[in-house]
């Protein structure tokens, strides 16, 4: 595990948003070495330590990764398994030359994968293990330059391990969900989507079956702490309701709107049919029509409730704001009942 698994009560919810590298930026720039040393080895009660601050999220998707990739292979037609054979290929080849261009080296695609598929996968599963050990060993070089007192260089490595290493890799991860799920509504429509949609999280069940067990509490402490991970901004507030996490920038899906992922001659397209793939709004980005289907459909399912309610979700700028109901049978009724129709 990269991250804790209880939320300490002492920990006020405005601080859930903030990033383990963030408070070590925060300690550097008060001259703090010794704050600064202990958190990039010790944590901050949610990452265990710096290098594995973004391992968490980097097997989560790479796990995702797999599972469409295995959708993808099962397309219902000839043209639409040669374009799924494309989008599969696509991502392997452009997986490879970012982990030579982050990570140092790129890895070598088994001669014996028989297709795409399998090449992406294992693509994807060597590069997981490469970003492993190239997160420890920045990790390290962090906590050297912090032993030796140079804040500018250790700042300057926080850097190269997040830009220069996580989010390229994160981002291409995000891309080949929102491209897998283009796939599915061209090929299928908008109820092929939302099949897919649900096959796809009923193969990542087990994850879903822990956070129901989880006090809310703890649930909404892990939440915030996966919503950052996508590199976003991340406001967490609290009432006797509910929590309230609003992101002025989501880091996968506001990130590819404001990206441009949905202009020009590759744009992503928008679900043009209000339902449950949309929360019943005129319109949604592709990407982000997995949020209602694997957050709110599938748990009401399976345990009788939504986990998140999305209010005015995937917003032009890249906002979001979702809740977390501290009775999550409280969810709205109108929520539940537009999410029933799947």
């Amino acid at each position: 595990m990269a991250m804790s698994s209880a939320a300490p009560n002492n920990i006020p919810c405005v601080e859930w948003g903030r990033r383990l590298a963030d408070a070590v930026r925060v300690a550097l720039a008060a001259g703090d070495f010794a704050e600064a040393r202990r958190l990039a080895i010790e944590g901050d009660g949610q990452a265990r330590d710096l290098a594995r601050e973004y391992m968490y999220m980097f097997r989560g998707l790479g796990v995702t990764v797999r599972v469409l990739l295995g959708q993808l292979a099962t397309g219902p037609t000839i043209a639409s398994r040669a374009h799924s054979a494309r989008i599969a290929d696509q991502f392997a080849v452009e997986l490879a030359r970012l982990a030579d261009a982050h990570l140092g080296e790129a890895p070598a695609v088994s001669a014996d994968c028989t297709t795409p598929f399998e090449a992406g996968t294992r693509t994807s599963e060597e590069i997981e293990r490469r970003f492993e050990s190239a997160q420890v060993r920045a990790a390290e070089a962090v906590v050297a330059a912090i032993d030796a007192g140079d804040a500018p260089h250790a700042l300057a490595l926080l850097e190269i391990r997040e830009s220069g290493q996580y989010i390229p890799l994160h981002d291409r991860l995000v891309r080949f969900m929102a491209d897998s799920f283009a796939w599915a509504l061209e090929h299928q429509g908008s109820v092929g989507l939302e099949r897919f949609h649900l096959t796809s999280v009923e193969a990542m069940r087990r994850g879903f079956d822990k956070w129901e067990t989880m006090p809310v509490h703890e649930f909404a402490w892990t939440t915030a702490f996966l919503l950052k991970q996508h590199m976003g901004e991340v406001t967490v507030t609290e009432n006797t309701e509910r929590y309230t996490f609003e992101q002025r920038l989501c880091g996968s899906g506001g990130r590819l709107r404001i990206g441009g992922a949905y202009e020009g001659s590759n744009a992503l397209p928008f679900v043009e049919t209000p339902g449950p793939l949309t929360f019943g709004e005129p319109r949604m980005p592709v990407y982000c029509s997995h949020c209602p289907m694997w957050n709110g459909v599938a748990p009401l399912r399976w345990y009788g409730h939504p986990h998140w309610v999305f209010e005015q979700p995937a917003r032009p700028d890249g906002g979001c704001t979702m809740h977390l109901y501290k009775n999550m049978d409280a969810a709205p009724a109108e929520y539940v009942l537009t999410l029933s129709r799947a």
